[in-house]
């Protein structure tokens, strides 16, 4: 139980860990290495919890983790179109623990999701507090165009720009993010509205409320 009960934490309860900010100029490969989430130039969604004990671990293994995860994970797969046994193919799972390490005090496990609904509805069924955004959604530049601000847009380098530049190339990558987190993505971000922090070329930190990133 008490195995349980720690790696229970670890979805439900996990302290924030944070690494460097580095410079706006440098791409920083994310390396599940902090609380983020990563999006593909295609809109897929990955994230990252890590979590750091007070005390070294003794309590629970590495195999005790990945299994309580994994046991989340199927239960949320389960509650939403996918009875016992199905799944095989990953491609038709809403959630998949891609990977899951226990180092010392430190616990990282890394989640992919069908779609930025699935990964918005298993952190609020799992409790995960390592972000707070309640929404996400992800598409070309062209597909989204409809919900995109009227104004309120910067380059990544910080200088004001008119939303039709920004809709100019509808094939670059949107994210439209609620809530605060940090986001990683595949390649470089070219706007974002104006209380997005650029942390990196590929990194920033949304605000509460509604934010968007523009990325190729």
């Amino acid at each position: 139980m008490k195995k349980r009960n720690a790696a229970a934490a670890a979805i439900a309860g996990c302290a924030l860990l944070l690494s460097g900010c580095g410079q706006k100029g440098a791409v920083q490969e994310w390396n599940a290495s902090e609380n983020s989430i990563y999006v593909t130039k295609s809109g897929g969604v990955e994230s990252a919890m890590v979590y750091q004990s007070d005390q070294a671990n003794d309590l629970y293994t590495q195999e005790g983790l990945e299994a309580y995860a994994q046991e989340a994970v199927d239960a949320y797969n389960g509650a939403h179109g996918l009875g016992e046994g199905a799944g095989e193919d990953p491609q038709t799972q809403p959630v998949i623990l891609e990977e899951c390490r226990l180092e010392d005090r430190t616990g990282t496990l890394v989640f992919s999701y069908g779609t930025p609904e699935d990964f918005i509805q298993f952190a609020q069924e799992t409790g995960d507090n390592t972000h707070s955004m309640t929404g996400l959604k992800t598409g070309t530049v062209e597909q989204l165009a409809g919900e995109l601000p009227e104004a309120g847009f910067l380059t990544a380098a910080g200088k004001e720009a008119e939303t039709s530049a920004v809709k100019k190339d509808g094939k670059q990558t949107a994210v439209k993010a609620e809530g605060a987190g940090t986001v990683y993505v595949e390649g470089q971000v070219a706007f974002v509205t104006g209380d997005v922090t650029v942390k990196a070329a590929n990194a920033v930190i949304t605000p509460e409320g509604e934010s968007w990133i523009i990325f190729e």
